[in-house]
């Protein structure tokens, strides 16, 4: 039997079986142009994301020092907090699953530590950065997430984006991962984190607060040395 002969017959033997089963062959790479589905990149919408953050996060941002002395006496996760202070209760609404409340605030500060792979090469990948925010007086420690790894979801979570907008969990969490990798790009990276210690600063972002927290730690939209 000539060279070349069998992978020639096995091929016709599977085309011929492809056309009687009614089947189409779909090459690698090219299933969106058969099947209509586009391929989901949050990256890609990195952009629009922001925008919403910008244009919903921002102009609700109450200040920190007042809501956080509030609720000292009243609690984070109380009604009567939540509703004075924009907050967004995600225990029950379709946006996210979870037993906590989600706040938009801004405020001033000095920043006292400086916990990040950018001043300090052992420090933990999920870096942080202390404030003590004027007017504040309370015990609870506010910290602004500086990464370069970030898992925090309160930003995406303020917005009025829900799960039930994507098709899965996976897409869900790259959205929150999107939004993360534009704030450290264009927020985090340009303050110049390693310079701040000492410095006073303004800021804006958003957090989520669960009942009993002594922390609180914010995912920034703005960081500004004064």
């Amino acid at each position: 039997m000539r060279k070349g002969f069998l992978p020639v017959l096995a091929s016709a033997l599977v085309a011929g079986a492809v056309a009687l089963s009614g089947c189409t062959v779909v090459p690698i790479g090219q299933e969106a142009k058969y099947t209509g589905e586009v391929t989901f990149d949050a990256k890609a919408q990195s952009k629009s994301l922001w925008k919403k953050v910008e244009n919903q996060v921002t102009p609700k941002a109450v200040d920190i020092g007042q809501l956080l002395t509030d609720a000292d006496s009243t609690g984070l996760t109380k009604d009567m907090t939540i509703k004075k202070y924009n907050g967004k209760n995600i225990t029950t609404s379709k946006y996210a699953a979870g037993n906590s409340v989600v706040y938009a605030v801004k405020g001033t500060g000095t920043v006292t530590e400086v916990n990040a792979k950018v001043a300090n090469k052992s420090a933990s990948s999920k870096g942080t950065m202390t404030v003590q925010v004027d007017g504040y007086v309370g015990s609870k420690k506010v910290v602004i997430n500086v990464g370069p790894v970030m898992t925090d979801t309160s930003l995406r979570d303020y917005l009025d984006i829900s799960l039930n907008d994507y098709k899965d969990t996976t897409q869900w969490s790259e959205v929150s991962q999107a939004i993360n990798e534009y704030a450290q790009k264009n927020v985090i990276d340009k303050a110049d984190i390693a310079s701040l210690k000492g410095k006073k600063i303004s800021f804006v972002g958003a957090f989520t607060a669960q009942t009993g927290m002594t922390s609180v730690s914010i995912t920034p939209v703005e960081i500004k040395a004064e």
